[in-house]
């Protein structure tokens, strides 16, 4: 199974920090001024970090500008930096109404992969469950996947999804990109419909994308997770919270033990990237605030390591 870096089993991880490039103001995508994002990147460079998590180059909402074009530019500035992105967290339907034809959703997947692979990653983060339609809310998603799960049965709209999953992941393959599902929303708060889909996946280029904070404050814990589909972890979303509510808080600053995990996906051997879905330690200097959050995550690897 792919994963989305190289570092060795036991060996600190390879990092990476959420730079925002692009603008999602509910109507469409609007790119960001380069100098809104470099600095950044030389940043994140400057305290030893190599990559960035990217998000935002949808096909939900329309965008103002060469979305194929931008992401290469985007993906060249990356590399003349030493830089790469870990992972472009996209956002793609997977299923059309049943009795619709299913080829728009698989042709946006790839388009989304196609995108991937020009930013320099090698792992498009996607959200399952969601209907190709154009909706505001997570509510609205969550009603329409349950109102066609109750009308067509929710093991056939499974096997619908991986179907039409299986599809694109197989010509991302060509780009040189894997697919991720993420534990997320109500694909998190019911813990059974992911494992249910990835039992319908039949593509080695499909894999898990383990979020930690969902995990822990809505998803029956972190260790269910890494029971039921830690051999099927690619990628990682890190970010701490108390267990209550999504608080997207640097890892320490919440209750989730981050030596276990680190130890247990170890043992599963993982290797890819510790991606942080957080920013930094508060601290008046950025790169200090960085270089505090990193400090405590090699901590705890190394009490993982014990």
């Amino acid at each position: 199974m792919k994963t989305d870096g190289i570092s060795p089993v036991d060996a600190p991880y390879r990092l990476s920090y959420p730079v925002n490039t692009v603008n999602w103001n509910g109507t469409c995508v609007e790119r960001l001024p380069r100098d809104r994002y470099e600095p950044q990147f030389q940043l994140l460079r400057s305290v030893g970090v190599d990559a960035v998590m990217l998000t935002g180059y949808v096909t939900v909402e329309p965008a103002d500008f060469d979305v194929d074009e931008e992401t290469k530019r985007v993906g060249e500035l990356l590399g003349s930096l030493g830089m790469c992105a870990a992972q472009h967290h996209g956002l793609c339907a997977t299923y059309a109404p049943p009795g619709e034809s299913q080829d728009e959703v698989v042709e946006r997947l790839v388009r989304c992969a196609r995108w991937t692979a020009n930013l320099n990653s090698r792992v498009l983060v996607i959200h399952p469950g969601n209907v190709i339609s154009h909706f505001t809310t997570i509510e609205e998603y969550d009603r329409a996947f349950h109102e066609t799960a109750a009308k067509i049965g929710q093991a056939e709209l499974m096997r619908l999804m991986a179907r039409n999953i299986d599809a694109a992941a197989e010509e991302a393959r060509a780009f040189g990109v894997a697919i991720a599902l993420e534990n997320v929303h109500f694909f998190n708060e019911d813990n059974t419909l992911l494992p249910a889909l990835f039992a319908e996946v039949r593509s080695d280029n499909v894999g898990f994308c383990l979020d930690f904070g969902h995990a822990h404050y809505q998803g029956g814990g972190c260790g269910y997770w890494l029971d039921c589909l830690g051999d099927r972890v690619i990628t990682t979303h890190i970010h701490d919270n108390r267990g209550k509510t999504d608080e997207h808080r640097p890892p320490g600053f919440g209750t989730i033990p981050w030596p276990d995990m680190i130890a247990r996906l170890h043992a599963l051997g993982y290797h890819g990237y510790a991606n942080f879905e957080s920013g930094p330690w508060d601290d008046p200097d950025p790169a200090e605030g960085y270089r505090h959050a990193i400090a405590y995550w090699r901590a705890c690897e190394r009490i993982a390591r014990g």
